[in-house]
């Protein structure tokens, strides 16, 4: 018989975590788990994706910060869907809910993914009020081996209850493009032909360092007049970064995509991916651009250098260093050689050590595991 898995989250809007947990709802064993869904807000982009898999959705619990009826809703969708085991995330309403959905014996076990890095300079990952509940909880998922790290060694939690699962993409999704496919999505874009192409991925707020990339770009695009940059993403910064591309006199060689569902075809129409972010835990775009065979032009963040093999997959800069970014990215841009190199590497460790269907499976045995262990080992006991 299937076990029974509620996942909960805040809302499951456009995102890196949120696209690996589409995925894993959709590839999940049904003979082995049935999945349910339940955001304390309206559900947000892929709710109607969900929805149309046939998997049981709930959203809107949460009316405001403090809205206490909103656990008694979540006690019916547990009750109903005869859940067992809770996978949620490190935010106060969902960590503090599912505490207390274990503490009530609603559920056998709950387990927190984290898929952020440090929130301050001390480097912890969680807010502190929620410590004392988060190391009573059952069991915690981390993507990286650094963001382990920093939740034992900063946060304080039990080595043993801290899993580590590497993020994983769908390589037949994101792949090389043949050539003729290549300039067909550059004619679409009014990219030319011959143009050198960088992209960037992700939320425009100050923790993704577009402000740094374009300081970068600046002057390699003064030297290089082939040189182009696609940055892909939307967010509260999105204003001023266009207004500092203008200040720059870049605005005409840098193209601001927004919000896309289709960054696997773009990402075959470039010619490496550049991630200049201050802080990342495991930034699944990183997989992606080495699964479609670019080089990467990454800060050295978090982790970052588990998946990017220095000077043989990619190229690492110190964050915040935009002379050092536009270095990299300069060689990456003059060098043909040296970005097939870079990428054929980038695939082969993506198929070796990062393939979704690994994440997958990883996940499904951690979750059985955890519904194995005997009853007896309630939180009171793990907490010791």
């Amino acid at each position: 018989m299937p076990r029974r898995l509620l996942i909960l989250d805040t809302e499951l809007e456009m995102g890196g975590k949120e696209k690996l947990l589409y995925e894993f709802i959709a590839r999940a064993d049904r003979e082995r788990f049935q999945i349910a869904v339940c955001c304390l807000r309206p559900g947000g982009y892929f709710k109607d994706k969900i929805v149309a898999m046939g998997v049981p959705f709930y959203d809107g619990l949460l009316h405001h910060r403090f809205d206490a009826m909103a656990f008694r809703q979540l006690e019916d969708v547990i009750r109903k869907e005869r859940i067992e085991l809770v996978e949620t995330f490190a935010h106060p309403n969902t960590v503090i809910f599912s505490f207390l959905a274990r503490l009530r014996s609603l559920v056998e076990r709950v387990v927190v993914s984290y898929h952020a890095m440090a929130m301050d300079a001390r480097g912890t990952v969680v807010r502190p009020y929620l410590r004392p509940i988060l190391r009573r909880l059952d069991a915690h998922l981390a993507v990286a081996e650094v963001q382990k790290r920093k939740l034992v060694e900063v946060d304080g939690l039990r080595d043993e209850s801290v899993r580590v699962i590497y993020n994983g993409v769908d390589t037949a999704v994101f792949r090389p493009a043949a050539a003729d496919e290549r300039d067909g999505l550059r004619r679409e874009l009014r990219i030319p032909t011959d143009a050198v192409v960088l992209v960037s991925v992700g939320s425009l707020k100050p923790i993704k360092g577009i402000d740094v990339l374009l300081d970068a770009f600046a002057p390699l695009a003064q030297r290089e007049p082939r040189a182009r940059l696609m940055i892909v993403g939307d967010g509260p910064d999105r204003a001023g970064l266009q207004a500092r591309a203008r200040e720059l006199d870049v605005d005409a060689r840098v193209a601001f995509l927004g919000l896309r569902d289709d960054v696997h075809a773009l990402l075959r129409v470039a010619d490496g991916l550049v991630l200049p972010s201050r802080t990342e835990a495991l930034p699944t775009v990183v997989l992606e651009a080495m699964a479609t065979g670019l080089p990467v032009v990454a800060t050295d963040v978090g982790g970052v250098p588990e998946m990017v093999e220095p000077e043989k997959s990619g190229l690492l800069v110190a964050p915040e260093n935009a002379a050092q970014l536009s270095a990299a990215m300069q060689r990456v841009l003059g060098d043909e050689n040296l970005r097939r190199k870079l990428g054929d590497r980038g695939r082969a460790i993506v198929q070796e050590r990062f393939r979704i269907e690994t994440m997958c499976e990883q996940r499904m045995s951690y979750f059985e595991e955890l519904l194995a262990r005997p009853v007896r080992q309630t939180m009171a006991s793990t907490a010791s």
